[in-house]
């Protein structure tokens, strides 16, 4: 089946249109982002047990590995977990991983890294 000049025409315009939208849309988290990190106030954050590792791990300028040998748990988890929830699921009390994680990046920091 062969299109037609016109509906070929529109194919690439849908296209287009999806393409651009896809881009504003990637293109707008990417800025806010940035944006979110490079607030002075997101940079070193308090660690509470509402925060997820990967979020400490950005405020405190830490690799996600790291932490998640930090808080000593299995790389291979469920992703996302937020401390408390990460606590509970590892039975030990949320102030205990909370001053081990803060323990960890305070070594971690004082190591030279590239």
């Amino acid at each position: 089946m062969i299109l037609s000049s016109s509906k070929f025409r529109w194919l690439l315009r849908i296209g287009f249109a999806l393409a651009l939208i896809g881009t504003l849309y990637f293109g707008i988290r990417v800025a806010m982002g940035a944006f979110y990190w490079s607030d002075p106030a997101h940079q070193d954050q308090a660690i509470e047990g509402w925060m997820p590792l990967g979020y400490v791990g950005r405020s405190w300028n830490v690799p996600r590995e790291v932490m998640v040998e930090i808080a000593g748990i299995p790389p291979e988890g469920r992703p996302r977990r937020s401390l408390e929830m990460i606590a509970r699921d590892e039975n030990i009390p949320l102030p205990v991983l909370l001053e081990r994680i803060r323990a960890g990046i305070a070594r971690w920091r004082e190591q030279p890294h590239d």
